[in-house]
């Protein structure tokens, strides 16, 4: 039996087809948007070169607040769960694409950004060895503090990192996912400038140590970062909803603890000790950290708090995650103190009088940009005396 195939015309082809969709076609132009990305709502007074490359560029329904698509997704996850969904935060808005980065940063900045970086970092530790600079540290602040306690504090900023990856999946929007991404990519950089810095002297001084051994001993098995650990390990492996995720990260745990050492130990004592290396690399992260201040407020201030429909809300659901990681985050910080034995006293600088100085300093930052912007209220005076405890 043989196969008979109908050869009429079809589609374009077919003169009559095309007749009567020359007359289906009306006379106005279907769409008399002539601009690109007309439907992205820009901060500004026009969209700029981030906003056009960033907003819209993944596909989201319109189940999402904001979002423009339809229809649902055709792969979901075991149990049904979509590829995105409202119920991966206990926040709510009104438009999850309504966050925008202050600094306007993309890929392509991003990465200029960091190979920027790099350069004057070869121009400054180029300096740094062919002087000698290395011989001006003192030992025990070299061999102990530098090696074992700044050490294991890449770890701290590297599991802040591995925190963002869950985040960065699962939140609503895309400039919320380039931005989550990059805070992300900034603690991981942290993470690798501290062992850059002892890889460094240990290219300097015969016998330090390169290995990273001795600092993960110190971060998993020590006391001094027993509370910082469990905290890192909670946000990271022990939170669902991507809000708390960051809020608990940068709104909380990271203005306090990771203030206090970065900018109130390592930077403020080094200079003391004759380092005059390890304050290059901690302005850096200090930069990281005033970028993503702007990043984090924006989300949660400008968008989330401000909310016209869900901004009460979202604010009374962030005093109570405050509520749930401030005192693990003075935990941590009581923790912190018992490095204080293992350095040289020196009067007016690493006296009780000096680190509760120190720590006013980073409380009262803290009130101010963050939670003063919530309504957020605690004593500090309590919370000091409590962390001062931990100063043998």
């Amino acid at each position: 039996m043989s196969v008979q195939v109908q050869q009429g015309k079809r589609g374009l082809t077919d003169p009559e087809m095309v007749k009567e969709i020359l007359e289906a076609i009306p006379d106005q132009p279907l769409d008399t948007q002539r601009k690109m990305n007309y439907f992205v709502k820009p901060r500004g007074r026009r969209l700029t070169e981030y906003e056009v490359l960033t907003c819209y560029a993944q596909p989201t329904p319109d189940w999402i607040p904001g979002g423009l698509d339809w229809g649902d997704w055709t792969q979901k996850f075991h149990g049904g769960r979509p590829s995105w969904g409202n119920e991966t935060t206990e926040l709510h808005s009104t438009d999850w694409h309504k966050h925008r980065d202050p600094a306007k940063r993309w890929h392509a900045p991003y990465v200029k950004d960091k190979a920027e970086e790099w350069r004057y970092t070869d121009r400054f530790l180029l300096a740094y060895s062919s002087e000698g600079q290395v011989r001006s540290i003192d030992p025990i602040w070299r061999d102990e503090v530098l090696n074992d306690y700044l050490g294991a504090f890449c770890f701290n900023e590297y599991g802040l990192f591995n925190a963002h990856s869950s985040a960065s999946r699962d939140c609503l929007g895309d400039t919320l996912r380039m931005s989550i991404a990059m805070i992300g990519f900034d603690k991981v950089d942290n993470a690798q400038m501290i062992q850059l810095e002892r890889t460094f002297l240990a290219k300097l001084v015969p016998g330090f140590p390169e290995s990273t051994d001795e600092p993960k001993r110190e971060w998993t098995q020590g006391a001094i970062y027993k509370g910082a650990r469990e905290t890192v390990q909670d946000i990271w492996q022990a939170t669902y909803d991507w809000n708390e995720i960051l809020w608990s990260c940068h709104m909380v745990y990271d203005p306090l603890f990771g203030q206090f050492v970065r900018r109130e130990f390592f930077q403020r004592l080094s200079s003391y000790y004759g380092d005059t290396l390890t304050p290059f690399f901690i302005n850096q992260m200090q930069l990281y950290f005033s970028q993503t201040k702007g990043i984090t407020s924006d989300m949660f201030f400008e968008c989330l708090g401000d909310d016209a429909e869900f901004g009460d809300y979202n604010r009374r659901m962030m005093r109570a995650w405050t509520d749930k990681w401030l005192p693990r985050t003075v935990q941590a910080l009581q923790d912190f103190m018992g490095i204080f034995t293992k350095i040289p006293t020196i009067p007016g600088v690493t006296s009780k009088d000096a680190v509760e100085a120190a720590l006013e300093r980073v409380f009262d930052d803290w009130k101010l940009d963050y939670a003063d912007k919530v309504s957020y209220k605690f004593d500090k005076a309590a919370i000091i005396k409590t962390i001062l405890q931990g100063l043998k």
